[in-house]
């Protein structure tokens, strides 16, 4: 029995999954408290004969991409060391920023040890500034992380609730992406936190072991609740994650399409080329941070079933919603109402309050309800253009390969949520492209989620000077000769995941960061550090 469940904007929507086929379904209206509802939810759906039979619990939760998207953030303290021939001005993102005067050089060789009393200055405005929560993030720490460590090694001695270290957040060398993905990382520390202190209670009260829970990624995997304890940033986007993957099991798409999941709140849309999920190019953008968080290619738009249709100097509809503006229901037109108008499923009350706003445009009933969608679906379709045009412009990064000079156009359109019914009808006319509402359109996220794989990662380093290299996740020591090469390490990792029958060939895994460095002593080459991250690729089951 695997539970999936979806944290909308507007609904917590559950699903149960059972010899792939689901079993039971329901949708939870969201209240202001979101854990309350979340645990709530839980507790209705899950019965005891539910546990007995259970597997896993897969969530996909908003809780830290609404921090970010609404600033409702930790404060947070970040020690940034940027080295030399860059302005450092636009990595100030923190509550108090800090920045050393120690310098790694791109090959990992320390040019200048850093000021340890300016760390120990830095600690004392943090605490007076009542911050609890650290980043430290410095630029070739993906190279050599000594300044990074020696710099926690004198941080984590004074109390401070949370530190993030950029090289453990990423191996990749941008830069300003490490660091605005190290301070997401500590600034959404305890909305994380509360989600899973809450969940874990949750498990408790049900004697449900823990590590049958888990979050879904960005980027189509999922993982242990415990296990992203101290990187919560890979918690965000998982919303739109779950979407695409709920319209691609429903409907499969081979080849090129684009998965348009219609919400309460939000359209969220993602894109398939050649049968496989589009990826960000470097890494997700949230808010205004550009990170380095693998994530599937999805663009948003504040229009959704309970976007507030207004009249003032033009017709507009969302981002407001009915929740989010708490206006009495009565009183107000949502897209929904105007949906099912124009699908002859509309009660009484509700026609009496589109035609009041109808005549506040001064237009004839049915024309201003087709009015109404004309605008939603210039918005919805833009945005699907913008991403289309990104996709045709940009080398596009697949969870299998890179494409390259593949001319993207969409052969069908998977609509899944809420309004997918009532609005297919009407997208198909605009975009002029087949459209397909699955079954179970209702409640996709929630099996998208259900029915992700477990990403799981494993990180080798080589120090060819030493003669050795290491896989910690697989407890593999083994020897190596100094001219031992990237590639034969990208094959050594390869081979050891297959031999410990985590993956059946090498088209299962895929490498996500490698790095390699040559070490220089006395002027003369004594070796090279070679650090490479692989995971599993994520895969999908399927529905009967």
């Amino acid at each position: 029995m695997i539970i999936g469940l979806d944290v909308g904007g507007t609904n917590i929507d559950i699903v149960a999954i059972e010899n792939n086929n689901v079993v039971d379904h329901r949708k939870f209206k969201r209240g202001e408290d979101l854990l309350f509802s979340i645990l709530t939810s839980l507790e209705e759906f899950i019965t005891k004969d539910y546990i007995s039979n259970l597997s896993r619990i897969v969530l996909s939760t908003t809780i830290t991409t609404n921090a970010i998207v609404q600033n409702k953030l930790d404060k947070v303290g970040m020690i940034i060391e940027n080295g030399i021939g860059a302005n450092p001005d636009f990595l100030m993102c923190a509550d108090v920023n800090i920045l050393l005067d120690g310098y790694i050089n791109n090959r990992g060789i320390e040019v200048k040890s850093f000021n340890r009393e300016r760390v120990e200055k830095a600690i004392l405005i943090f605490k007076k500034a009542d911050i609890k929560n650290i980043g430290i993030a410095c630029k070739f720490s993906v190279r050599n992380p000594k300044h990074e460590i020696d710099v926690y090694d004198i941080v984590k001695r004074h109390g401070f609730e949370f530190v993030s270290l950029g090289h453990r957040i990423s191996g990749k060398l941008n830069f300003p992406r490490r660091v605005f993905s190290t301070y997401l990382n500590s600034a959404v520390y305890s909305n994380f936190k509360a989600l899973c202190n809450a969940i874990l209670e949750f498990l408790k009260e049900k004697n449900i072991p823990s590590y049958l829970v888990f979050i879904q990624k960005p980027d189509g995997g999922i993982v242990n609740l415990e296990n992203l304890k101290e990187f919560p940033i890979f918690s965000i986007l998982s919303g739109p994650a779950a979407s695409a993957q709920g319209g691609y099991i429903l409907s499969k798409p081979l080849s090129d399409a684009v998965i348009i999941d219609i919400g309460g709140t939000t359209t969220d849309i993602s894109f398939v080329c050649n049968g496989q999920f589009v990826l960000e190019q470097y890494g997700a953008r949230i808010a205004n941070y550009p990170t380095l968080v693998r994530a599937i290619y999805s663009r948003s738009v504040g229009i959704g079933g309970d976007s507030i249709v207004k009249v003032e100097d033009s017709i507009s509809v969302g981002p407001e919603t009915v929740k989010s503006c708490n206006i009495n229901r009565k009183n107000i037109v949502t897209f929904t109402d105007v949906l099912q108008y124009l699908n002859s499923s509309s009660d009484d009350e509700a026609q009496s309050r589109l035609k009041n706003l109808s005549n506040k445009a001064n237009m004839p009933l049915e024309l201003f309800c087709n009015k109404v969608v004309k605008v939603a679906l210039n918005t919805i379709c833009k945005k699907i253009e913008e991403g289309i045009d990104y996709i045709n412009n940009t080398p596009i990064y697949t969870i299998q390969k890179l494409l390259y000079g593949e001319k993207f156009i969409p052969k069908k359109i998977v609509v899944i949520g809420g309004a997918a019914d009532l609005i297919s009808k009407h997208l198909e006319k605009e975009l002029k492209i087949k459209v397909e509402v699955p079954r179970y359109y209702m409640v996709a996220n929630a099996i998208g989620c259900a029915l992700g794989s477990v990403s799981r990662e494993y990180n080798l380093v080589a120090d060819t000077e030493q003669g050795k290299v290491y896989i910690p996740e697989l407890d593999k020591y083994e020897s190596v000769n100094i001219d031992f090469s990237l590639a034969q390490a990208k094959d050594f990792l390869i081979n050891k995941i297959i031999e410990a029958g985590d993956a059946l060939s090498a088209d299962d895994i895929e490498i996500v960061e490698e790095n390699s460095f040559n070490m220089i002593r006395n002027f003369r080459y004594c070796g090279k550090i070679i650090k490479i991250k692989a995971q599993l690729k994520p895969k999908l089951q399927e529905l009967k």
